[in-house]
């Protein structure tokens, strides 16, 4: 993804929330490690439960981001989240779905734009008098 809209840029809220993320991931993977190899021990105890408190801590420090409380997150890609694929999978295919769409209304577009100059045509061949206006209507209607 680009710095543009944030999301490497760690002087970015987002770019700060995706370094945060990737901390806790990274807790979350030891405290897996620490409870499979879990001894029973004193010592084993109290560094699972630092571990336990450190994820918790962040979790909450995550949660109280004041600046991304405006910040939409689609429900569908959190079930997709929650069904435990990929969400890069679930961009590429929105953005696919969407240049489809755009391929698609497109399409409409420039077959509106030759109905229109077929038509213009048509009238202005079966109504010489009315030439000035559809020219006019037909510069109205152009498309930047």
């Amino acid at each position: 993804m680009s710095t543009e809209s944030g999301y490497n840029d760690p002087n970015t809220p987002l770019g700060k929330l995706q370094d945060e993320i990737a901390n806790i991931i990274e807790t979350f993977v030891h405290l897996g490690v620490q409870v499979h190899d879990f001894q029973g021990t004193e010592e084993a105890k109290l560094g699972l439960a630092n571990h336990i408190n450190r994820s918790i801590s962040k979790l909450r420090d995550i949660s109280n981001h004041n600046e991304l409380a405006n910040v939409y997150i689609p429900t569908d890609l959190l079930a997709y989240i929650q069904d435990g694929r990929n969400p890069d999978i679930y961009s590429r295919e929105f953005v696919e779905v969407v240049r489809k769409v755009n391929q698609f209304l497109n399409g409409k577009a420039k077959a509106f734009i030759n109905f229109r100059d077929i038509l213009a045509a048509a009238i202005k061949q079966e109504f010489p008098e009315l030439s000035p206006e559809v020219d006019l209507i037909k510069n109205k209607t152009e498309i930047l």
